[in-house]
């Protein structure tokens, strides 16, 4: 068992209040597989949930298992967890300053609500361990590293996807981000098909709105596109 977390009466508040506003404005721009995720993980509304209880939630669906840490871990960890089938998870909650600023934070969450909700999706779980996996063949090689987190962020953290030619998020990063949401929806933001080869010539800001975001199909894509994933790299490593 994983060591339970005793949370203060107000990081209860503010999980609440920040719970409540997300879900607000998820049903008018979250895809309905993000929406079906939160209710099937069984996050509570009123209060901050517990590393055991949403792996007990998870078990029923996945073998995958989320980790509590306080800080992000470094990205040969990342990786290597990844490819155990095991998602790291802050466990500290953002300020009330920083909720009333509704600033952009990576907390509890941002990575239970944003990380967690898809981890139902066979497909979408497979994609992120071959990505680990793949990673982990080209760890000591920087260059093969950073393309393959302009991978990650670009899907998992900031990707949109079609629904009927209707737009929707799926990245972890949106699902907790109005703003960023808002924005990339904008109609003059723009927006490509899923492209290996262009994802890995773009740079990912942190902290920042994108310049570019790249809409999936299906999350069924994302897996399919591992193949071109491996070619693409290997051949920019040459």
């Amino acid at each position: 068992m994983d060591q339970i977390h005793l949370y203060t009466e107000q990081e209860n508040k503010i999980w609440t209040t920040a719970y409540s506003r997300i879900m607000q404005y998820q049903g008018d721009v979250a895809d309905e597989s993000v929406m079906i995720g939160i209710r099937t993980i069984g996050l509570p509304g009123d209060r901050v949930p517990n590393v055991d209880e949403i792996n007990e939630h998870l078990a029923r669906h996945t073998d995958w298992r989320i980790v509590p840490l306080e800080d992000m871990v470094d990205d040969t960890k990342f990786i290597s967890m990844l490819a155990d089938k095991l998602y790291p998870c802050r466990t500290w909650v953002r300020s009330l300053d920083q909720l009333e600023k509704m600033e952009d934070e990576y907390d509890i969450l941002h990575d239970v609500l944003g990380h967690t909700s898809l981890l139902y999706i066979p497909n979408y779980c497979l994609y992120l361990e071959q990505l680990g996996e793949l990673a982990l063949q080209y760890i000591d090689d920087a260059k093969a590293i950073l393309y393959l987190k302009r991978v990650y962020w670009h899907t998992i953290q900031y990707g949109l996807i079609d629904v009927n030619k209707s737009l929707r998020i799926y990245g972890a990063h949106m699902i907790t981000s109005r703003n960023e949401a808002s924005f990339a929806l904008n109609a003059g933001v723009p927006k490509y098909d899923h492209n290996v080869s262009i994802i890995m010539d773009t740079p990912y800001v942190k902290n920042h709105f994108q310049e570019k975001y790249f809409v999936i199909k299906s999350y069924d894509q994302l897996l399919n596109s591992m193949d071109e994933i491996k070619k693409e790299l290997a051949k920019r490593l040459k």
